[in-house]
């Protein structure tokens, strides 16, 4: 089966540490797919009637609407769910565990995050072709 072109597929990143949300949105473009962006539960909501073809999801999430509150409406509709990457500061947390029986659920990236983890991830979870990584240069002494 070929592999799609990541530019055909838009991630929806989820997280309210701005600098956390700028670098994984260039990580994400960086690999060459489109990027939502949004800062709390109830705006990832919105932005989910885009229709996503993935999502980065941080779970603690500032207001009403946390990341297990994203997850639990989810899983309360009859909607098709993209793919969804966790991506958390508390990898250790028992409320995990119960996450990782969640079907949409591709992959739970713990903080400080592993680049290499999440675009493999994400690429395996949409079927996309990763870009040609060049070699880092090595330093001649």
């Amino acid at each position: 089966m070929a592999l799609a072109d990541p530019s055909t597929k838009t991630v929806l990143i989820v997280d309210d540490d701005e600098g956390v949300l700028n670098l994984l949105e260039i990580l994400v473009k960086r690999d060459g797919f489109k990027v939502d962006l949004a800062m709390t539960g109830d705006r990832a909501l919105t932005r989910l009637e885009r229709k996503p073809d993935a999502m980065l999801l941080d779970l603690m999430l500032p207001g009403q609407t946390t990341g297990f509150d994203v997850l639990k409406r989810l899983r309360e509709q009859q909607k098709a769910v993209p793919p969804i990457i966790v991506v958390t500061a508390f990898a250790t947390d028992p409320e995990l565990k119960k996450l990782e029986s969640d079907p949409n659920i591709r992959a739970i990236i713990s903080k400080p995050i592993n680049q290499e983890k999440l675009l493999s991830s994400l690429h395996e979870a949409l079927k996309t072709k990763p870009p040609e990584r060049k070699a880092k240069p090595s330093n001649p002494a």
